[in-house]
């Protein structure tokens, strides 16, 4: 079964001047996401749709885990640009079954949590895959666990008109999309990366 398209991640070194940027691009403003505990992040989402939605994504002054992971590897970004997507399965444990069956390893299984300006509190899990051909352009699977999506309490306005991953070697990274059952379109680039195309108030806007 098809996984879904459940979030694209744009790391920002700066958020607020990442969503200063993407409103002046959009004519969308980004609403207040939250921080994830530990993991020094926090974000600002926008709706692409009724289940996908768009994560402007950077280090918490706040939190001291922003010197370390994904935090610190944002934070040494010269630009903001597409870091990954994530894929929302149906069974968590088939999902990391077929990865297993595609070469993927599974790098650890996440609980995570943040909790909503309003108070809501969110809890999901996710699965982090990697493959050593493959960096950074194997998506990771949520599973929200019940919460409430973002894409339905977030900004409206932007819609996705394509999304495509890119890679020097595109055809065994295909091959790996479909066994897991990713249904998004791999071509040929000169680095590995994504091409994101957004309808907006604004007009069509590229991000990279």
């Amino acid at each position: 079964m098809p996984l879904q398209l459940d979030h694209i991640l744009l790391g920002v070194p700066d958020l607020d001047a990442g969503v200063e940027a993407f409103a002046r691009l959009t004519g969308v403003k980004p609403v207040v996401g939250g921080s994830h505990p530990g993991f020094g992040t926090r974000n600002q989402l926008v709706a692409l749709g009724k289940t996908v939605f768009f994560e402007l994504i950077a280090p918490d002054p706040a939190q001291p885990e922003r010197g370390s992971g994904r935090a610190a590897e944002i934070a040494a970004m010269p630009n903001p640009a597409l870091i990954t997507f994530a894929m929302q399965p149906t069974d968590m444990n088939a999902a990391c079954a077929a990865a297993e069956r595609a070469g993927l390893k599974i790098a650890r299984r996440d609980a995570m949590s943040r909790t909503r300006p309003d108070g809501v509190r969110l809890d999901w899990t996710v699965a982090h895959f990697v493959h050593p051909a493959y960096p950074g352009v194997v998506p990771f699977a949520i599973d929200w666990q019940g919460s409430p999506h973002p894409a339905t309490t977030t900004p409206t306005g932007c819609t996705i008109r394509s999304f495509t991953v890119l890679h020097p070697d595109p055809a065994p990274l295909a091959r790996i999309y479909a066994a897991l059952g990713i249904e998004i379109p791999v071509r040929s680039g000169l680095r590995p990366g994504f091409v994101l195309t957004l309808e907006t108030p604004n007009g069509e806007v590229v991000l990279l």
